[in-house]
């Protein structure tokens, strides 16, 4: 079965940053092998070739080892018990690219939300998970 991916079902960041994200995906369906073609459709040319894909197991219906990608087959695997939300697009030139996985019966109002905040310029200093810790050697 295929199907038509949503209008605007995918965000990229503009500026990669190693503590977040770098992009979020809202699928229309749960079957990864009908649906990782239009992902594939909508990744930038500029932003590397696509070599695997490492999903989440709870997003997806099926689990494919290889998904037919108009032009060439495209191997994909999984953590068992990995629960992330999350695609790890392993790239060509070995970078690594995460997606975050918008669950395919999220609102439009909600998946906008994830997609939005993916293409929103980060401010401000980076976060201190543990402020305060100056009795054990950590920052104040």
């Amino acid at each position: 079965m295929t199907s038509q991916p949503h209008a605007n079902a995918f965000a990229l960041r503009p500026v990669l940053d190693k503590d977040l994200p770098d992009g979020a995906w809202w699928p229309q369906n749960r079957d990864l092998s009908d649906q990782l073609k239009h992902l594939f459709a909508l990744w930038p040319e500029d932003a590397g070739r696509i070599s695997r894909v490492l999903y989440s197991p709870p997003d997806w219906d099926d689990r494919p080892r290889s998904v037919d990608i108009p032009g060439r087959r495209i191997k994909t695997g999984f953590f068992p018990g990995d629960d992330t939300h999350q695609l790890t697009l392993s790239m060509l030139d070995k970078q690594r690219r995460v997606i975050t996985v918008i669950a395919p019966e999220s609102s439009a109002e909600a998946a906008r939300e994830v997609l939005e905040g993916i293409t929103r310029p980060v401010t401000g200093p980076p976060s201190d998970e543990h402020p305060g810790w100056d009795n054990e050697g950590g920052r104040t």
